[in-house]
């Protein structure tokens, strides 16, 4: 078994193209952090004519842009009418639509930019854990389909064997809007589109402070030098790391859980077929959430769930995910697993994606496990923002998400939260 991404296995080169070897001493725009969000910043930033320079702490797209399951879901954490309950209609009404314009503009950008990704727009299938959850979901997708864009439609459990070979769901939910990509090549393509529109992307180039007023030109100070910028934009997200002092004010507000995905051996494209006839993305109700799907080639299938470790994946969090491809699917009980690897979620204490400023930096973050839609969608979103260029501000621009209190950085707590999950999907399942 590789304890790799499976995504890191293709045939163009994620390294970035030789650039520069010193720091310049000044740009218009300094992006910390090259994944998704900090490319398709500087992108954006760059084809306006500005100098752009983007610094990573390691390799760039190595961390959650590489590390993910490649589900394009551009999901929130709340339902449309939790969220309508905490915050409004209106306000869930903007971000469900916000959901779709992303989604949209991901396909476009895509097929412009001619990235060959293998994105599919499959659909995807939530799987209810309980008869009262399948009727919750039916009462989300009635709410959904009041909003331009969204298609769901619910399957009852006596017609699930269409969508899904597994007697474990009491039916579910269909939104045919989501798809999913392969993240690594579309990682590749974004990364070659923003050199080639100029942004300069410096690898292995730790930021360890800031320094400037909130109406001056910053000082940014890196292991390897200072760099003189015009605005700052952070795009570190789950990534930020609690050692340097340039990170502080975004740790305390985000909380970085850590998931754990497994890739089956070769099961052939009829095995697969056969235990997933529409090959769609798929996912369930549990509060210890689980997805998985057919890769791009439809021969194996991954699972992502909750992880045990936080460096390396260990064998008991390989057992955890494997037991749970079982419990989905018992003909794979005995599958070997050919690829496990852990990545980090980001997450604000509302469980929604943030946009804002906050002494003269502008951030983007808090994805909660959907970035390769939003991540790439917000970056674009922070830059123009950020740029003053923007004829239709985000829903999730506002002010800082608030602090987390007893909290820097370091999430202590997540055990016992993955604890109280547990107890609560066991009572459900009961």
């Amino acid at each position: 078994m590789k304890y790799s991404p499976f995504w890191w296995e293709i045939e163009q080169g994620l390294a970035q193209a030789a650039g520069e070897v010193n720091l310049p001493l000044e740009a218009d725009y300094v992006i910390v952090g090259a994944g998704y969000t900090g490319l398709s910043a500087a992108l954006t930033i760059s084809r306006q004519g500005h100098s752009v320079l983007v610094l990573d702490s390691g390799v760039p797209g190595f961390a959650a842009s590489t590390r993910n399951g490649g589900i394009c879901s551009g999901q929130i954490r709340l339902s449309h009418s939790a969220l309508s309950a905490k915050c409004g209609i209106d306000y869930a009404d903007a971000v469900y639509a916000e959901g779709i314009e992303a989604r949209l503009d991901l396909a476009k950008f895509c097929a412009e930019e001619q990235i060959e990704c293998d994105l599919q727009m499959t659909g995807r299938f939530t799987g209810a854990m309980s008869p009262k959850d399948y009727e919750t979901q039916c009462r989300e997708a009635d709410r959904l389909n009041t909003i331009d864009g969204h298609k769901a439609f619910m399957v009852p459990k006596s017609d699930q064997q269409s969508e899904i070979k597994t007697n474990l769901f009491f039916g579910g939910m269909v939104r045919e809007e989501i798809g999913g990509f392969h993240p690594g090549k579309f990682f590749a393509g974004l990364l070659k589109t923003a050199q080639a529109a100029g942004a300069v992307i410096h690898a292995q180039t730790c930021v360890e402070e800031i320094i400037g007023t909130s109406t001056s030109k910053k000082t940014v100070v890196t292991n390897r030098g200072s760099v003189l910028a015009g605005k700052v934009i952070i795009a570190t997200n789950a990534y930020t790391g609690t050692k340097y002092q340039f990170g502080k004010f975004l740790r305390r507000r985000l909380v970085p859980a850590q998931s754990c995905i497994i890739v089956t051996e070769a099961l052939g494209t009829e095995t697969v077929k056969d235990l997933m006839p529409k090959l769609r993305m798929y996912g369930n109700t549990a509060k210890l959430y689980s997805y998985f799907r057919p890769t791009p080639a439809r021969d194996r299938i991954l699972l992502g769930s909750r992880s045990f470790d936080r460096h390396r994946p260990s064998a008991r969090s390989v057992a955890y995910l494997h037991q749970k491809l079982a419990q989905i699917f018992p003909e794979l009980s005995g599958c070997s697993i050919a690829y496990c690897w852990l990545g980090n979620v980001g997450f604000t204490r509302a469980q929604i994606p943030t946009l804002f400023e906050n002494d003269g930096i502008f951030y983007a973050a808090g994805y909660a496990g959907s970035g390769t839609v939003w991540a790439r969608w917000l970056g674009k979103k922070i830059a123009e923002t950020a740029m003053g260029t923007g004829n239709q501000p985000s829903a999730f621009w506002g002010p800082p998400p608030p602090r987390i209190p007893f909290y820097d950085g370091n999430p202590w707590f997540l055990p016992a939260v993955h604890r109280y999950f547990g107890f609560k999907d066991w009572i459900k399942r009961r």
